[in-house]
C-alpha cells in the first residue's frame, strides 16, 4: 500500500539529474519546464500531481535548470496545493524553490508566462524537446529504470495481479454487470493506493464486438474479459484476463485463445535488448499468420514500451527505435473474442542481457496457463 511519501525521496536521484543535464547539453538549452504528470512523477520517483485524472498535466509544474545555471529546481503551483505537495509529496525547501502564488494569480498559464520570459526554454508540453523525427525525447531518458523504480513496479505488479486474480477467481459471478465488476476492481485497487486509468470489461457479445469495451450495465452470462492499466507512484502496469463459466470452453473460443497465446509468447520471446520494435512486432505478425488469423493484428495495436505513460509509444511496422535495458513493455495481442496481456520487464544490459528473457511482473501463480506457451489461459469456473 502507498502510504504518504512512500518511496518519494527528499532529493532527486542523481541518475535522473545526469540524464536531464545531458538532454540540456544535446539540445543547447539551459531551462526545462515539465508540466506532464508522467514526467514529474519520473523525476521525483512518484510525486502525485493529480486532482483531475482526466488531465495529462497536474496541479503544479517543475522548472529545471541545467547544471551550468547553478540554480535549484522550482516547484510552480498555487496556495491551494502548496502544503500537500511539500508535506506529502516531499518537495522540501532544501532541494526545491517553491513558487506558490494565490490561486487567482496562478490561473494564468504557467507555460505562457515562463516561455515568454525565457528564450532558451524547452517544455514537455509547449515546445516539445524532440529528435529529428519530432518524437519526445523525455520518453527516452525515462529508461533504464532505476533500482528504486524496479522495486516499485514489481510491487505494483504483484498487488495489481493479486487484486485481479481475487476479482475473477472469487468475486465475479454470472448475472453481475460489467459496471459492478469495475466498481469492485477499482475500489480494491484504490485501497492499495493504486489508480486505474484504464478499465475495460466485456461480457459475451460485447467481447466479440469491441476492442475497447468500457464497462456498461451488460450482464455476464458465459464469458467475461477484464483489462486493466494500474498506476502507482507514476508507474504503470497492464493486465488482461478472461473467465468462462461452464464445464468447458466453446471450441472456437478455445482455438482463438490458444492462437493469441502463441502470438503473445512470440512477442515476449522477440523482446530483446537492442532489437528494433518493428522487428519484434514482425515476429508477432508472422505468428498471427501461422495461426490462421493473418489480419487480426490490423484491428488493434499490439502494445509497446511503457512506464510512466500507459504506452510510451506503440510498436508499428515502421518503428525503428530499439528495446532498452530495464524497460517496461506491455504487449497486448488480440483476436476477436479474446486477448492476452501482461507487463514484462527487460533485463539489465550486463551479463547476458541481450539474450536473457524478460521478467513477467504481473504473473498470477494460481492462474491456469496455456501449456505450450506458458501464457495465461482462460479460467474455467462453474456457474
Amino acid at each position: 500500500m502507498r502510504a504518504m511519501s512512500d518511496h518519494i525521496p527528499a532529493s532527486i536521484d542523481p541518475v535522473k539529474v545526469a540524464r536531464l543535464n545531458a538532454l540540456c547539453r544535446r539540445k543547447k538549452i539551459d531551462t526545462v519546464l515539465l508540466r506532464k504528470r508522467a514526467n514529474i512523477a519520473w523525476l521525483t520517483d512518484g510525486a502525485d500531481m493529480h486532482v483531475d485524472l482526466g488531465s495529462a498535466t497536474g496541479v503544479g509544474a517543475v522548472l529545471w535548470f541545467a547544471e551550468s545555471i547553478g540554480r535549484r529546481p522550482v516547484l510552480l503551483t498555487d496556495n491551494i496545493e502548496r502544503d500537500r505537495l511539500i508535506e506529502e509529496e516531499r518537495f522540501d525547501s532544501e532541494t526545491w524553490e517553491i513558487d506558490a502564488p494565490d490561486w487567482w494569480v496562478a490561473q494564468v498559464s504557467m507555460d505562457e508566462v515562463i516561455c515568454s520570459a525565457l528564450e532558451e526554454v524547452g517544455s514537455d508540453i509547449v515546445r516539445f524537446i524532440s529528435d529529428d523525427q519530432g518524437r519526445d525525447r523525455f520518453q527516452s531518458i525515462r529508461t533504464p529504470l532505476t533500482d528504486r523504480e524496479v522495486d516499485a513496479v514489481r510491487s505494483l505488479g504483484r498487488d495489481s495481479a493479486r487484486v485481479m486474480a481475487d476479482l475473477l477467481m472469487r468475486f465475479v459471478q454470472p448475472g453481475m454487470s460489467e459496471l459492478e465488476i469495475a466498481g469492485r476492481l477499482t475500489g480494491d485497487l484504490r485501497a492499495l493506493g493504486i489508480l486505474a486509468p484504464v478499465v475495460l470489461i466485456a461480457a459475451d457479445d460485447r467481447l466479440n464486438r469491441y476492442r475497447h469495451p468500457i464497462p456498461t450495465d451488460n450482464r455476464v452470462k458465459g464469458t467475461v474479459m477484464v483489462a486493466l492499466c494500474a498506476q502507482r507512484l507514476g508507474l504503470t502496469v497492464s493486465i488482461t484476463r478472461l473467465v468462462h463459466f461452464g464445464p468447458s470452453l466453446p471450441d472456437d473460443l478455445k482455438r482463438r485463445h490458444e492462437a493469441v497465446c502463441r502470438v503473445d509468447a512470440a512477442l515476449h520471446s522477440a523482446t530483446r535488448i537492442g532489437r528494433r520494435w518493428c522487428d519484434c512486432l514482425a515476429e508477432g505478425i508472422a505468428m498471427y499468420e501461422r495461426c490462421g488469423f493473418a489480419d487480426e493484428w490490423r484491428r488493434h495495436h499490439q502494445g509497446g514500451p511503457m512506464g510512466y505513460d500507459l504506452r510510451d509509444f506503440k510498436a508499428t511496422p515502421f518503428e525503428t527505435r530499439t528495446v532498452q535495458p530495464r524497460q517496461l513493455v506491455g504487449w497486448n495481442p488480440s483476436i476477436t473474442g479474446t486477448k492476452s496481456e501482461d507487463t514484462i520487464l527487460t533485463p539489465d544490459a550486463g551479463d547476458a542481457g541481450a539474450s536473457a528473457p524478460c521478467e513477467v511482473i504481473t504473473a498470477m501463480s494460481a492462474w491456469p496457463v496455456d501449456e505450450p506457451t506458458g501464457r495465461p489461459a482462460i479460467l474455467l469456473r462453474r456457474a
